[in-house]
């Protein structure tokens, strides 16, 4: 629920014609919480938001910032993205029990981490890894997607949509890896992404990521009120059970559960952000190529894979399956400059080592498994694709 108004003082007065936003961040009634910032109009008459947000209730009051120097610019350290923690459900209904009222949980999109820096007309979108993506999703950063004309700093995921309307991670590996404009330019139009949003870093001339979750949500509420496709910013469940019945429904990837209350903690995996997985998955390190026989002769058969551990990467099995013959070719070419000599896992079976073309460890993957057995190993393991915005040092195993 949003108002804006228009006050006008006493002719001569001190306070002249003002206009105010007050958005509602929760609640109800007499416990309704409400964000109130004054609002300008500039020479040609479009409202443009001024000054920082403030908490127009006693319930809490955010931290006050100060105002970055007119010639801030957003460094890398500014565009680290929060990280959450792999929760179970139990755990994420206790938390939420704990966090108190709101519950908040958001669905879990299948796409790729981006921080998108606004500058009032275009996007810049920069991966997880660092990396800028800017180039690799026009649809999103060739036009002006409606985000107003102030700098912004956004945090959300870039998802392609499949035929079921829901996100896709394999469909979007056919864009994750493409690199010139000719190949980009025509797969865009068979797989079309959009970005969806659901945090703001820096907004108003300010860094709110000292405010509270809810506060921050109301923020990029308004600055999207205007925004058109691809932008899209998914709504947020008040239910731990009912978000993940319906993200089930859908076949979703699960669920994070947030603390309302939480600030925005750059770089940091927080326990403040909890993910459930509806589909188990597990981000691991190529580190090795086992040859392929029949059909598979000129490619490969499976992949040796490795996740960090505590004296080096352990070896955590392999995968064989889920690959199309298009991905086969494609992994053959992206990783021939990774081959090496020196075998980089620990405690490999001889029998897996076998005839295997060992690669340097700085590729990241990602495979659906059923279960880990006791050693650590991954069981029925099944390919999903390449995380060329993952590096191998944040790759954790998942609980």
């Amino acid at each position: 629920d949003a108002v804006i108004v228009t006050v006008e003082g006493r002719p001569g007065g001190p306070l002249g014609r003002v206009r105010l936003a007050l958005i509602r961040t929760d609640g109800a009634g007499e416990k309704s919480t409400w964000l109130l910032h004054r609002m300008k109009t500039d020479l040609d008459g479009r409202v443009q938001p001024d000054g920082a947000p403030v908490e127009a209730s006693a319930q809490a009051d955010g931290p006050a910032d100060a105002a970055p120097p007119p010639e801030w610019k957003p460094t890398a350290e500014d565009l680290r993205p929060m990280l959450s923690t792999g929760a179970t459900p139990e755990r994420a209904r206790l938390a939420a029990r704990q966090w108190g009222e709101p519950v908040w949980a958001e669905a879990k999109w299948d796409g790729i981490r981006a921080i998108g820096v606004w500058d009032g007309a275009r996007l810049r979108l920069v991966a997880r890894s660092g990396n800028d993506v800017t180039f690799k999703y026009p649809e999103v950063t060739e036009l002006d997607v409606g985000l107003g004309p102030e700098p912004a700093i956004l945090d959300g995921e870039i998802v392609a949509i499949d035929e079921r309307g829901r996100p896709s991670f394999p469909l979007l590996q056919t864009r994750m890896n493409l690199q010139r404009p000719g190949e980009i330019a025509r797969e865009r139009k068979r797989t079309p992404v959009q970005y969806y949003l659901f945090d703001v870093l820096y907004a108003h001339e300010r860094d709110v990521t000292a405010l509270p979750l809810t506060q921050r949500r109301a923020i990029l509420e308004a600055l999207a009120a205007t925004a058109t496709a691809p932008v899209v910013v998914p709504p947020v469940f008040d239910d731990v059970d009912g978000a993940l019945a319906t993200s089930e429904a859908f076949d979703l990837e699960g669920i994070v559960v947030k603390d309302p209350g939480s600030t925005y903690r750059r770089g940091a995996r927080s326990e403040s952000w909890l993910k459930v997985k509806l589909t188990r998955t597990q981000e691991v390190v190529l580190a090795g190529i086992r040859p392929g026989q029949g059909g598979r002769a000129q490619t490969f058969g499976a992949l040796l894979l490795g996740i960090p551990g505590p004296e080096g990467l352990e070896y955590a099995g392999r995968v064989g399956t889920g690959f199309s013959d298009a991905t086969l070719r494609t992994l053959v070419r992206t990783l021939e400059p990774l081959h090496t000599d020196r075998n980089p896992l620990l405690s490999v079976p001889a029998l897996d080592a076998r005839g295997v073309q060992w690669l340097r460890p700085e590729m990241v993957g990602e495979v659906e498994f059923g279960e880990f057995t006791p050693g650590g190993i991954l069981r029925h393991s099944r390919w999903r694709g390449l995380r060329p915005d993952k590096s191998p040092s944040e790759v954790v195993r998942e609980s």
